[in-house]
């Protein structure tokens, strides 16, 4: 068998697999005269980690590359090099993962990180599908959850949980083979939790894994690992996450990246966690209470919860609402201030200790540190007060202000001792100005009420002694570095002098340079933020390796108080005049300043973009253009941040905030404020000053209209689209919406949706909007997108204006009248007579197949050879009808009747359980025969799990009933029960790059112009308006260069490989209704989401080969378009410099 690999850097390298005696033989060649190394490792399977064959085995030359890889040099023959790899039979490894390292270039071609693969063998399947298998297995029982999960491309896990007689049970089969071990836990108040379940859930042979979870192995019979779990009723948790061990690889199993996760019970409603009971309790008790007692209990509550992340964001939220004067800091006790700095000492070594030993949990531990003082030398505050007035000769009497303050420092220090020294420092330095005095308090929350509140009250006003003026401004400026030091971790100078030991010569300097510098206006902002930047990467290179906690307190409060003084610094210089170029300098240190404490794929694509980006910085056209897509994914990135900040602390704002009765802004803006200060909030600050310049730079305008229309309507706002999916409106509505997700389907009565969401041109409800005729547009500009909000329940009217901008103007309520309703020609057709249970692509014809099909066929034989069309298949219409009504379906039968007779009432969910009954439907005999058949005549490869194919045509005959196809027809007036279904089935193109082309510029209506989309990996990611923009540019018919209108900005891409099985209905690709996005798609191997990084993507550096292959894609909509007649919708694919056409429908 000989393959052929097209590599990035340009090498074709030919395959060549063959059986030898007592194994196989692997031949690659490659024509190019470069002296090229292979880096090379064998493995299990595509997620199993490399390892090397025995040395006996080494083809001449082979090195060690520690201890999974062997670099193999390429020989040279006749003018080809050529590396010729022999395998034992016995040696268990299906997969040859490979990069290419040229020496002389010292480069590497990894494939974009995701290395290339030689398939060695197919993996041998060791049992039936399990699938099938559990479905035997539970005939007769109560099933209360039933999943099956791809593990990997070859390997299926089916999970059911079924009740009996009082006991749950539930049951796993995976053909995964191996020594495989199911890692598990118990949820019992969240679904986040995993505790360690009780040891009467424990099967045999279980073992308690590092004390929080159970580890059970799998037990292999009849070819299947299996495993039961079983459990008496009263027992059941809320549920079980898990996820598995390969024992004999080390091999960690998710979920798609996440814990798999089992419901059992159902939540159990408390009113509260035992938790926060516990500090509700001890907050809101009538006994002696202050800071101590406080700081000493979070210590002892940290231990259960290190690892919970939950918990610890409980108990930050408890330790901010004491930080913001929302709990008191005494009640009926008196505190020395030494006692508080040991209880402060003690919490924060316990917070540092954490924070070595739990890498999950260290934002929360830096969150909570800079709501608690680092301790320190409590006792010099007693002492220092007494000092001071001694050496200035003043009296300890009672009515006097300083002797008042004395007495609250030896009764009770508290962190609002820096403020009244602050305070009383400012109104020295005014020769007693007692209302800045006043001033000082309040701004920083010690309020006047609040000084006479003490237990040891301050009453007095201040006095002014001009002759000690100096001498008190000197001491009190030494006795308010005591405090901080004391009180307040975050304190740049404190933060300073306690870690200094820790740090080298440059660290020292810089850090040198920062203090000198803090306040001085004429120091340029872009130096300062490069040195805090610098000494930041110092601190967590220490942060990551040091095991003291002493030094990771100090390191960590040296950290937080440099983030917190590049917050400052930049929120108070970003208001000054500053040309373009040095807000562009600001983004990539303030970027990599979040990104030392909270990191995301986009967050760390987007700097290293950027920092090349900037590298080439012109402030051209192109250059804004660019910009604006990355600044516009860090916007996402911000986003995600805030809403990641939102969950996981509002919902202990609320419960304990309540539970204290704080003060209600305190309890609604908590998460607000935290984010406010957080790094991310200056981030945004940039994108607010770049995002218009940048925009008017790139010509962008501040609207980008998806359909054209004039929208004329009452004004409705809703926070996002879906909120009003299925209403209908007695009057012609239009709907300002802050989210919309590109599923939706458009409500009736709607006339116009505006909306500040990036939404993809071939989404759902783009198309739809198209289909209806209404007005739908991205709003950029914030101000205009306010004023329309304000606008809200009175009448204005839409159009759209010569430069592609939306005007708009208010109308009287009486000139409204509904919009017509869209015609479109839906074909009835007969019910489908049965020919045969599946067809090759040549047997495609009206009342068989749905456009989609039909489409594809009439490009046959009309396309240069350039262009390929992808094998093609397909179940045609009446199968579903004919399956249906088998005997062995007929109880399925009654029930999907009895469903869809009911849809009037509760739509929503009669539609999901309709949706979940079809999946339980058996397939004749004679299906799987008839479409091998067909399939292998296609060239299409059989799939080895035919369960898994059924399932896909079942998903996908079940689509019909997805709640947008439903209220679709609904609204258009097509019969439910005049739609009928087929099925194509396709190989999917493994694609580079996959694009959408309209043949008419849908924006200005130009037929002389298309306008096309281009993604990295599946088209998916367009079709289902994944977040961020896709690569636009438009082109001229004629021949003319593209226009490029956007950069790619998509955070994910899709890729993968093997069959799709497409919806392909008569209630789709009509004329003027092309349905598209209303019924699913299934591949049958579902994709990898891998984050995309653009920093060396070509078709964003290399103009060139962008400028190639927009072009191309030109050609093949101005071919496609050629051979239909009129103008298309066209999907297509780029892989292995091949052009495919996958799809395409009328426009409209």
């Amino acid at each position: 068998m000989v393959e052929e690999i097209k590599t990035r850097s340009g090498i074709d390298l030919l395959v060549e697999r063959r059986e030898i005696a007592g194994g196989i033989e692997i031949s690659l060649r490659m024509k190019n005269g470069k002296d090229c190394i292979l880096h090379w490792g064998l493995a299990l399977d595509e997620h199993a980690p490399w390892q090397i064959p025995p040395q006996s085995l080494w083809p001449e030359g082979s090195t060690a590359f520690g201890e999974g890889a062997l670099q193999t040099p390429f020989t040279r023959h006749n003018n080809e090099g050529r590396i010729i790899i022999r395998l034992n039979k016995d040696l268990n490894f299906h997969i040859l993962n490979f990069a290419l390292f040229f020496p002389k270039e010292g480069s590497w071609d990894n494939n974009r990180g995701k290395n290339y693969r030689i398939r060695i063998k197919p993996p041998a399947r060791k049992g039936p599908p399990p699938a099938q298998v559990l479905e035997e297995e539970l005939k007769g029982r109560e099933v209360l959850f039933k999943d099956v999960y791809g593990l990997d491309p070859d390997h299926r896990l089916a999970v059911a949980l079924s009740r009996e007689d009082g006991r749950y049970r539930l049951n796993l089969l995976t053909d995964m083979a191996g020594p495989l071990l199911l890692h598990w836990g118990v949820a019992i108040h969240g679904r986040n939790e995993w505790l360690l379940p009780p040891s009467s859930m424990h099967p045999p042979k279980t073992e308690v894994f590092d004390g929080k979870a159970a580890e059970t192995p799998f037990v292999l019979h009849e070819g299947l690992n299996r495993l039961v779990l079983e459990f008496r009723e009263e027992d059941a948790p809320m549920g079980i996450p898990f996820v598995l061990r390969h024992s004999g690889t080390g091999r960690w199993i998710k979920n798609r990246g996440r814990d798999f996760y089992i419901p059992v019970a159902g939540q159990k409603e408390i009113p509260l966690s035992q938790l926060a009971e516990e500090i509700i309790r001890a907050e809101m008790g009538n006994h002696s209470w202050t800071l101590m007692h406080r700081f000493n209990l979070c210590h002892d509550l940290i231990e259960n919860v290190r690892s919970d992340v939950e918990g610890l964001a409980l108990l930050f939220v408890w330790l901010r609402f004491s930080a913001i004067r929302q709990l008191v800091w005494q009640r009926n006790y008196n505190t020395k201030p030494r006692e508080l700095t040991h209880s402060q000492d003690r919490l924060t070594l316990k917070l540092a200790d954490v924070y070595i030993s739990e890498p999950a949990s260290r934002e929360l531990i830096r969150l909570m540190m800079t709501t608690v003082g680092r301790g320190g030398e409590g006792q010099r505050i007693r002492d220092e007060i007494l000092h001071i007035m001694h050496r200035h000769h003043i009296k300890e009497v009672a009515g006097r202000f300083l002797e008042e303050w004395h007495q609250k420092l030896h009764n009770n220090a508290t962190p609002d001792d820096s403020v009244i020294c602050e305070a009383y420092l400012n109104f020295l330095k005014s020769d007693g100005d007692l209302e800045l005095f006043y001033r000082t308090l309040e701004a920083g929350g010690v309020t006047k009420e609040r000084l006479e509140g003490f237990e040891r009250p301050i009453k007095s006003q201040p006095d002014f002694i001009p002759n000690l003026k100096e001498a008190l401004i000197h001491d009190f400026q030494e006795y308010l570095k005591l405090l901080k030091s004391v009180h307040s971790g975050t304190d740049l100078e404190s933060a300073i002098n306690a870690a200094g030991y820790l740090l080298d010569a440059e660290a020292s300097e810089m850090l040198e340079f920062i203090w000198k510098h803090k306040d001085n206006s004429k120091t340029e902002l872009v130096d300062l933020l490069d040195r805090i930047t610098r000494v930041r990467r110092i601190l967590n290179r220490l942060l990551s390796t040091e095991k003291d906690n002493v030094r990771v307190r100090d390191i960590l409060y040296l950290d937080l108080a440099l983030e917190e003084f590049m917050r400052v610094t930049v929120e108070r210089n970003i208001h000054s005049r500053m040309e373009v170029n040095q807000f562009v300098e600001l983004v990539g240190p303030v970027l990599e300043n979040i990104r030392f404490s909270y990191d995301n794929d986009d967050f760390s694509g987007c700097f290293r973009e950027w920092e090349r980006l900037k590298g080439v910085y012109s402030y051209s056209r192109d250059w804004a253009l660019h910009a604006k897509a990355v600044l516009d994914r860090v916007g996402r990135a911000i986003g995600v941040f805030i809403d990641h900040y939102y969950r996981l602390l509002q919902p202990g704002a609320e419960l304990l905030g309540k539970a204290f009765q704080a003060d209600s802004w305190a309890i609604t803006l908590f998460s607000e404020e935290i984010v406010r200060g957080r790094p991310a909030f200056v981030l945004s600050m940039l994108l607010r000053y770049l995002d218009p310049v940048l925009r008017k730079k790139a010509k962008l305008g501040n609207w980008q209209v998806i359909s054209q229309g004039q929208g004329v309507g009452r004004v409705e706002t809703v926070e996002a689209l879906r909120a009003v999916q299925g209403k209908s409106f007695d009057k012609p509505t239009v709907i300002i919406a802050d989210k919309v997700s590109g599923d939706e389907e458009p409500p009736e009565g709607v006339t116009a949706v505006i909306t500040p969401d990036a939404v993809d041109l071939v989404s759902h409800v783009a198309v739809r909007a198209r289909n209806s005729r209404l007005l739908f547009a991205i709003c950029y500009d914030r101000k205009n997108l306010e004023r329309l909000k304000s606008l809200r329940g009175r009448f204005l009217n839409f159009a759209v204006d010569t430069s592609g901008d939306v005007v708009f103007e208010e109308v009287s309520g009486e000139m409204v009248t509904a919009p017509p309703r869209v015609k479109i020609e839906f074909i009835k057709i007969a019910r489908p007579e049965f020919t045969a249970y599946a067809i090759h692509s040549r047997d495609f014809r009206e009342g068989l197949v749905g456009g989609k099909s039909l489409n594809l066929t009439r490009l046959q034989g009309k396309l240069p050879d350039w262009i390929h069309l992808p094998a093609s298949v397909a179940l045609p219409f009446g199968i579903f009808e004919k399956v249906l009504v088998l005997d062995r379906n007929s109880g399925i039968a009654q029930r999907y009747r009895e469903l869809v007779s009911r849809l009037d009432g509760n739509p929503e969910e009669i539609l999901a359980e309709t949706r979940k009954t079809l999946l339980g439907l058996e397939a004749p005999e004679e299906l799987p025969t008839a479409l091998r058949g067909v399939m292998e005549d296609a060239g299409l490869g059989w799939p080895e799990a035919w369960d898994d194919a059924w399932m896909c045509i079942k998903r996908v005959w079940a689509s019909r009933w997805n709640e947008r196809a439903y209220l679709s027809r609904k609204a258009r007036g097509i019969p439910d029960e005049d739609l009928f279904m087929a099925v194509l089935i396709q190989q999917v193109v493994e694609a580079e790059y996959s694009f959408v082309i309209h043949t008419d510029n849908p924006f200005t209506g130009d037929s002389d112009e298309l306008y096309a989309e281009v993604v990295l990996g599946l088209g998916e990611t367009l079709v289902g308006n994944y977040p961020g923009r896709a690569l636009g540019f438009t082109c001229k018919k004629t021949g003319s260069e593209p226009q490029l209108l956007s950069y790619p900005g998509k955070s994910i891409g899709l890729f993968g490989g093997g069959l799709i099985f497409r919806s392909d209905s008569n209630g789709e690709d009509l004329s003027g209704y092309a349905g598209a996005g209303l019924y699913d798609s299934v591949m049958l191997v579902p994709p990898r989401e891998v984050p995309l990084d653009y920093t060396e993507e070509l078709l964003v550096w290399d103009e060139n080969f962008r400028k190639e292959l927009l072009t191309r894609i030109t050609n093949v909509g101005v071919m496609v378009e050629k051979a239909i007649g009129s103008p298309q919708d066209i999907e297509g694919a780029y892989a292995g410099g091949r052009y495919y056409v996958v799809q395409t429908r009328p426009q409209v």
